[in-house]
């Protein structure tokens, strides 16, 4: 037992740099993942624990070893070899490696086991002075430089001195779940994985909601055919008609001023239901970008040289959902329309604004104002501004509605991205094109006075 211990003190001394050279060095494995994060950190973790693990001895004078490859550690396993590697400097003529890997044996005791086999226990040194053989799994390896005749203990607790030149010694590689870096990966992973499951869910909520759209469009196209043909045509034929009955009457008839009053209302019903109908078709029947198509607004309504209106569009047009681009276009000419009757304004501009998060609509008049109270829950019989209000929650955008006295009325339209865009792409590359685009204003009556905040 004194001698073991007198043993083991000259190991442990040798491992603090004495007459016996010790160095440790690890093998550095790349661990394939799931996902390109993942990888990354695995890498970085590899290369950080390389690091840390390597130890070794004060340089000193004559022979030494060291790893350049070692296997993971693990339980002592007859079925299983792997490859170990290093290399030897100084060994002279006749000197050889002997290899061991320290395990638990199975009367549950810590020794050391030579490798890989007790009958080939030698590691030739080659030319190069690089040695390689197999081993067994252990929690730490050895490499002993032996002079010629030695006898190595096929398992012993503690390594043979007498005849060994030097000894390195290094632990094997952990399990990948204990190392320190293997939470990290599992949490990016994990994230990976929701990330892809929310791009799928969000891609198959995009088409379902695409097909409603096109569905609705069909049967709002349907819909205004069939106002056409008959409500809108059978008001036509009652206005010509009475505009016949009118016409056989004397000027002095008393009936006339009151008929004539009947012509005028029915032809201003007409030409409501006419700029309704060719509402509901021109953002179903033109593929035409949104600036475009509030431009023609003015021209539905009939000349107003009165009233000055222009359309500005900010940051790279952007291909709009069509359902959406069909609501949104509902919603902004419907802020126009109510501008146009009934804010007695002087200039009405509309600004587009495409960005990365959002699509911005911006309609904005310096007109009388509306009551705070007709803001807040609209009027009675008018569905102007609670129609629009429920359009936008439909889609998921946000509206809002600022107006005072004799300032004017804004009205916002925000559309988040992910619903507005079609190309998820060609929002990601729009956010450093927006800083490079100039505001200009579309085709449209420039401004001559702006109204003041």
């Amino acid at each position: 037992m004194a001698k073991a211990a007198q043993i083991d003190a000259w190991i442990q001394r040798s491992r603090g740099g004495a007459s016996l050279r010790m160095r440790m060095s690890v093998s550095r494995p790349l661990w394939l993942a799931g996902c390109s994060s993942a990888v990354a950190v695995l890498f970085l973790g590899l290369s950080l624990g390389g690091c840390q693990a390597s130890r070794r001895g004060n340089p000193v004078a004559g022979p030494a070893i060291e790893f350049t490859s070692v296997p993971g550690a693990g339980e002592a396993d007859a079925a299983v070899l792997s490859t170990i590697k290093g290399r030897v400097s100084g060994a002279q003529s006749g000197q050889q490696i002997v290899l061991y890997a320290r395990a638990i044996n199975d009367n549950g005791q810590v020794i050391w086991f030579v490798q890989p086999f007790v009958r080939e226990p030698f590691t030739g040194i080659q030319s190069d002075s690089t040695w390689r053989n197999s081993t067994h799994p252990g929690s730490e390896y050895a490499a002993l430089l032996v002079a010629p005749g030695f006898q190595p203990p096929g398992t012993t607790r503690a390594l043979p001195t007498q005849g060994v030149v030097a000894v390195a010694i290094t632990q094997g590689w952990p399990p990948v779940r204990q190392r320190w870096w293997f939470p990290f990966a599992c949490v990016i992973a994990t994230a990976a994985v929701i990330f892809g499951a929310y791009r799928v869910w969000h891609y198959q909520v995009t088409k379902k909601l695409n097909r409603r759209f096109e569905e609705r469009l069909a049967e709002r196209m349907l819909v205004a055919q069939e106002l056409h043909d008959t409500l809108l045509q059978g008001m036509l034929s009652a206005s010509m008609q009475l505009h016949v009955a009118v016409d056989q009457l004397p000027p002095e008839s008393p009936a006339r001023p009151g008929l004539d009053r009947v012509l005028q209302l029915m032809g201003q019903v007409i030409d409501e239901g006419r700029t309704t109908l060719r509402g509901l078709r021109s953002s179903v029947e033109t593929a035409q970008d949104l600036g475009s198509l509030f431009s023609k607004i003015p021209q539905e309504l009939g000349d107003r040289p009165a009233t000055g209106f222009r359309v500005i569009v900010g940051g790279p047009v952007l291909t709009l959902q069509p359902g959406i681009r069909d609501e949104i276009y509902r919603i902004g000419r419907e802020a126009v329309i109510n501008a146009y009757r009934h804010s007695h304004a002087s200039n009405i501009e509309v600004e587009l604004e495409y960005a990365a998060h959002q699509l911005r609509v911006l309609v904005r008049d310096d007109g009388c104002g509306i009551d705070p109270q007709v803001v807040q829950s609209g009027r009675d019989g008018h569905w102007g501004l609670s129609g629009m209000r429920e359009r936008a929650e439909r889609v998921g955008a946000k509206l809002k509605v600022w107006s005072h006295s004799e300032q004017g009325t804004e009205v916002e339209l925000r559309v988040p991205s992910e619903i507005a865009f079609e190309s998820y792409r060609s929002r990601l590359s729009s956010n450093w094109l927006k800083r490079l685009y100039r505001r200009n204003p579309a085709v449209g009556e420039p401004m001559t006075r702006t109204r003041g905040k």
